[in-house]
């Protein structure tokens, strides 16, 4: 039966509608921006138009019984659970973001020293106040100053991120971070700032949590940089779309 001609296309038309209709899910729930960045959804949505109209032509196509035709669509079993395969895992396994687990692969940016960034970046978040800026924008501002530490001291500080902790941090500190995603989460990096609070040995790691407070000079594996003194710390839901773009 497999080898048949025309229950091959059939197979064929099916898994591409398969795949369509995952690709749609996920756009539909939001978690296909856990693996890469938003602007790619209008390639998205041609793609799943692409499945479909395939799908529809292979289903609607006629297939030569000859022996040319029966070898130029040969579909093996294996060739059609390769194909599936990724559509099975993305069913079974639920979509999730990064988070802390997947920060020790990752270079942590915390550093307050001059970093290449792109000038409209450091301008654009120059001109934030001070509070509507994010976990990015404050590590774009730090790279524009030689002495951020002392420059930024005394800024109102209001940021959400997930709580990470690092053994080379105090007691009293935690790192509370978000991942930046340029293309897709294979090129995601960690931005994330230090959190000096009384109770941060309590917060679990990957909880999200609202960070209100002040800017003081502070140091991070032996460098300077500004740290928050926290004032509150308040558990949040994770944000619809947790990760930051350059």
């Amino acid at each position: 039966m497999l080898q048949r001609p025309r229950f091959q296309m059939a197979a064929k038309a099916l898994i591409l509608l398969a795949l369509a209709l995952f690709l749609y899910m996920r756009l539909a729930d939001g978690s296909l921006f856990f693996y890469i960045n938003q602007r790619f959804m209008v390639y998205t949505v041609l793609a799943i138009v692409g499945l479909v109209a395939v799908a529809i032509s292979y289903r609607a196509g006629r297939v030569a019984v000859d022996e040319d035709a029966h070898s130029h669509h040969a579909v093996t079993w294996g060739g059609l659970a390769l194909v599936l395969l990724p559509v099975v895992l993305g069913v079974l396994a639920p979509p999730q973001p990064l988070g802390a687990a997947a920060i020790g692969n990752r270079e942590i940016a915390v550093s307050s020293q001059p970093r290449n960034v792109l000038p409209a970046a450091v301008r654009a978040a120059a001109q934030k106040d001070a509070t509507e800026r994010n976990l990015l924008d404050w590590l774009n501002a730090f790279s524009a100053s030689s002495n951020a530490a002392q420059e930024f001291a005394g800024q109102p500080v209001d940021v959400i991120g997930f709580v990470y902790h690092d053994e080379r941090l105090a007691d009293d500190e935690v790192l509370i971070s978000r991942f930046i995603v340029s293309c897709c989460v294979a090129d995601a990096n960690v931005v994330t700032m230090v959190v000096r609070w009384p109770a941060a040995a309590t917060l679990e790691n990957d909880a999200w949590v609202q960070v209100q407070g002040v800017l003081q000079p502070g140091a991070f594996n032996g460098a300077p940089l500004p740290v928050i003194a926290a004032q509150n710390v308040t558990p949040v839901a994770m944000p619809d779309q947790p990760y930051l773009y350059p």
